[in-house]
């Protein structure tokens, strides 16, 4: 018997039936708490309030306490929320309503957080990789999303009605995803975009990458519904899947078209942050017309064409440490970006927060996509940190955990419940280390699970040649879960012995 499937039996065994139970779906009492969302919409709704009940308590304090200190009104806030919540589908109604039984936290309020919380209330910002050909070492797509917000996010398993199941990442208590992978080896994310005004029936970004998951199998399909939906506000969105990548830029559907613009990517690498590069789009932003060049933005997007004059050639390894990259981090210098982009008139800067590294003090997640071409429903793989990941270690996440969902929402609920960002969290605030202190020893970490994880994927696409696709998918999951319960374990032995501490093997 391979090491790999003692790892199983030995999982297997620790897990009681009970726990192994899938949710009800409807809200009623089940054998033990489901950390993956399934059925309707209200039902998914019923189920997230109560997996992260704690977390979206949390995130949404945290936004009234964001709006009292700025001397902001809560009535108005909620007011103004109630009324636009007509331009909302009933399908974000339900689930809100959902949430707002199990967490406790009435719907008037999750309804402004949704609207707010991660709107122009919040200091956001966000960088993407994206490399396909000659641009990766094996010329398979590799993308990449660091999310720059300011709350909890929370691992999101998801089995819609109808649809495709897919995996994602989202602020506790926000309806729609911030990035996330399908079965179809379909990922998704999105940068922020600054824009003049926001068109209240359309769709948030957060919405439209969940309907990308659902309703798209490929880069092509996902294009053409982007273009479609209609668009409340500015975006790019990433997206990869196992033959192309593609950055697709958005103004709200209120502007005259075009409301799209899209860039293939079949060969070489790139990078998008917070500013518009394709045209029109780019010159309105030139002549005035349209909003601001935005110097953290423009800064971060600097690094990432030096990095990538750097590494002209990628792999995971190096898009992970492209996330991490620490250039600048907490420079004020704004005058130092502008006087770099002469070509920028000046009444078209806006400066921002300082800080101006990818990897900076509002990073909550980030996340390395790449699809595989052969069995792209079970081994494409999105590597997932969970807060900053300057502070939290990179986990791989299988396609195949979407055809064990029971298994994976046991092995991953440090995840969902808030466990693994605490952790991290806590790095953070324990004074133990400075900003880069872990990034060696979570590098050294990761190439040790990363050989594992290659001979792991070996066994699996020979179980599969074999015809033995559920055996695949169980060996699978179960190594993700293993490391991901390794990786809190790491953090947690961080904490306790700075650095002393022996590293966390994965289970053989």
């Amino acid at each position: 018997m391979s090491a790999a499937f003692v790892l199983v039996a030995v999982v297997l065994s620790a897990m009681a039936v009970p726990m192994l139970a899938k949710n009800d779906g409807g809200g009623g009492k089940s054998e033990t708490t489901v950390l993956y969302l399934s059925g309707t919409p209200r039902e998914m709704g019923l189920q997230y309030g109560a997996m992260a009940k704690d977390a979206i308590v949390s995130n949404v304090a945290q936004f009234w306490d964001w709006v009292s200190v700025n001397g902001l009104s809560q009535q108005a806030l909620i007011a103004d929320a109630l009324a636009d919540e007509a331009y909302l589908t009933s399908e974000v109604i339900d689930e809100l309503k959902g949430m707002s039984k199990t967490s406790g936290v009435s719907y008037n309020d999750l309804l402004t957080f949704n609207k707010y919380g991660n709107d122009d209330y919040e200091q956001k910002a966000c960088t993407c990789f994206a490399a396909a050909g000659s641009g990766t070492t094996d010329g398979v797509p590799i993308t990449s999303k660091n999310r720059d917000q300011n709350n909890m996010q929370v691992l999101m398993l998801v089995e819609p009605d109808s649809g495709y199941k897919f995996i994602g990442m989202m602020s506790a208590g926000a309806v729609g995803i911030s990035q996330g992978i399908n079965e179809m080896g379909l990922s998704i994310g999105h940068t922020w975009m600054p824009v003049p005004e926001y068109y209240d029936p359309g769709y948030a970004p957060f919405i439209v990458n969940q309907m990308v998951m659902e309703q798209c199998a490929d880069v092509n399909e996902a294009i053409a519904l982007i273009g479609e939906v209609p668009k409340a506000e500015g975006a790019t969105f990433i997206l990869s899947d196992a033959s192309i990548a593609a950055f697709v830029e958005t103004v709200p559907s209120v502007i005259n078209t075009p409301d799209t613009l899209y860039q293939i990517i079949t060969d070489g690498a790139y990078v998008h942050t917070n500013h518009y590069v394709m045209e029109p789009f780019h010159s309105w932003v030139l002549d005035g017309s349209f909003r601001y060049f935005w110097t953290p933005s423009v800064a971060r997007y600097d690094r990432g064409l030096e990095l990538l004059a750097e590494n002209p050639v990628l792999d995971v390894q190096t898009v992970m440490s492209f996330t991490r990259d620490l250039e600048n981090f907490g420079n004020p210098n704004t005058n130092a970006v502008k006087d770099a982009h002469p070509e920028i008139p000046d009444d078209c800067w806006w400066d921002g927060w300082p800080g101006f590294s990818i990897s900076n003090a509002r990073t909550v997640s980030a996340s390395v996509f790449r699809s595989d071409p052969t069995n792209v429903e079970e081994l494409s793989v999105m590597w997932m940190a969970i807060n900053g990941p300057v502070w939290a270690p990179y986990v791989a996440l299988h396609n195949a955990i979407l055809n064990e969902l029971d298994v994976a929402s046991v092995l991953l609920q440090d995840y969902v419940k808030g466990l693994a960002w605490s952790a991290a969290s806590q790095l953070r605030s324990s004074g133990l280390y400075e900003w880069g202190d872990l990034v060696p020893v979570y590098e050294q970490w990761e190439s040790e699970q990363l050989v594992d994880v290659i001979a792991i994927e070996d066994e699996a696409r020979a179980l599969i040649s074999s015809g033995e696709m559920d055996a695949a998918c169980l060996l699978l999951t179960v190594t993700d879960g293993g490391i991901a319960q390794a990786a809190v374990e790491l953090m947690q032995s961080l904490l306790e012995s700075p650095l002393s501490g022996e590293l966390v093997a994965v289970p053989q």
